[in-house]
């Protein structure tokens, strides 16, 4: 990751992690349904494949690695291939971690509360008064796109797909034409593994 929560080392990844009808009814509905799928999510825990392309389409990075989630603001996002590289926080503090180089970056969860990941943790009122939220697709497999209100949003457009109510797949879509897809696999939710302590940075010992 380093490209959803803040586009960098520089193509990496989320990002971790910022995600009409014609009418405002429409939209609005668009935005509860969204909400009500993630709202039944107490905590997620999945395995990922990000690649990034740029505006040609052109594979810039491609990665591998695993995330965990829990409402309302913690995450723990861990890149193991091509590279290993930590992004993890527990709602006030952030810490990046790359063990190749045996460097940590710690800032406030602040920095990064409006990143696309933490959509995740949204309510309805925050996904209409937010972006304009649309449902593109439905049935077995139901995919939302979320364009942001503010003009200097950090990205023009997140899409979320989710099948038989599982999220599968989150497309991020930056300003600069490049795009983030990140594939979700052996998707667990709400389980009683998911502790707080994993959202605390501990160094590996030697």
């Amino acid at each position: 990751m380093k490209t959803l929560i803040a586009v960098s080392r520089r193509c990496s990844c989320l990002l971790a992690l910022q995600l009409l009808w014609l009418s405002g009814f429409a939209h609005a509905g668009a935005a509860e349904q969204l909400a009500a799928h993630l709202q039944n999510v107490n905590n997620l825990k999945a395995g990922f494949v990000q690649v990034v392309r740029d505006d040609r389409g052109e594979v810039l990075e491609e990665s591998r690695g695993s995330m965990t989630f829990k409402r309302p603001d913690k995450l723990r996002w861990e890149v193991a291939e091509p590279y290993r590289y930590q992004i993890i926080t527990d709602g006030e503090t952030l810490w990046r971690y790359d063990p190749d180089f045996e460097e940590l970056i710690t800032e406030p969860f602040e920095q990064v509360s409006q990143t696309p990941i933490m959509i995740l943790a949204a309510s309805a009122e925050q996904l209409s008064g937010d972006y304009h939220v649309k449902l593109v697709a439905g049935s077995e497999l139901q995919r939302f796109s979320l364009k942001p209100h503010k003009a200097n949003a950090d990205f023009s457009e997140l899409e979320l797909s989710f099948r038989n109510d599982l999220l599968t797949a989150m497309i991020l879509h930056d300003k600069l034409g490049q795009t983030t897809r990140i594939d979700l696999n052996q998707v667990v939710v709400n389980s009683d593994a998911v502790v707080d302590s994993l959202f605390v940075f501990e160094q590996d010992k030697p």
